[in-house]
C-alpha cells in the first residue's frame, strides 16, 4: 500500500458538531482546549483511500467521495473555535456510505498556530480531479 500523506486527526460526523451546546462553544473560545471533536487518531492518505484508524475506524474509499470542503458553514461555524478559526479551519468530507450520505469533519495535525488541513485539502482536490 502506498502513502501519500499520515498525519494526526481529531474529526466528527456533522450530527455530532450539530449537538454541540452554548456551553460547549464558550468553552472552545475561552480555554487552551482543541477545536471540537468526538474522536482522534491516525488518518493515512493512499491513491484510493483516506483511513482513520484509532479507537475508531473509518475508511472512505476517494470514489465515494462526493465533495471535499476546508472553512466553516452553518453546522462547524467559526464560533467553535479560537480566535475566530484564525490558525485552524476544519476540513470537511462528505461522502457515499452505501444509499447514504455521511459528512465528517477533520482537524489534522493540529499545531499552536495552525493545522495542515490546507496541505490536505489540496492533495484531495488533486487527486480527485486526476
Amino acid at each position: 500500500m502506498q502513502i501519500l500523506q499520515i498525519g494526526k486527526v481529531l474529526w466528527s460526523y456533522d450530527y455530532e458538531i450539530a449537538a454541540l451546546t452554548l456551553i460547549d462553544e464558550a468553552g472552545a473560545l475561552f480555554s487552551l482546549t482543541p477545536p471540537p471533536h468526538h474522536r482522534e487518531g491516525e488518518i493515512i492518505l493512499t491513491p484510493t483511500n483516506l483511513v482513520i484508524d484509532g479507537y475508531n475506524y473509518l475508511n472512505i474509499p476517494l470514489n465515494k467521495l462526493e465533495q471535499v470542503y476546508l472553512g466553516f458553514d452553518d453546522v462547524y461555524k467559526r464560533s467553535l473555535v479560537r480566535n475566530n478559526g484564525l490558525f485552524c479551519q476544519p476540513l470537511r468530507l462528505r461522502y457515499k456510505q452505501g444509499d447514504d450520505t455521511a459528512v465528517v469533519y477533520l482537524i489534522v495535525d493540529l499545531r499552536f498556530f495552525g493545522t495542515k488541513n490546507q496541505l490536505w485539502f489540496d492533495t484531495l482536490k488533486q487527486l480527485l480531479a486526476d
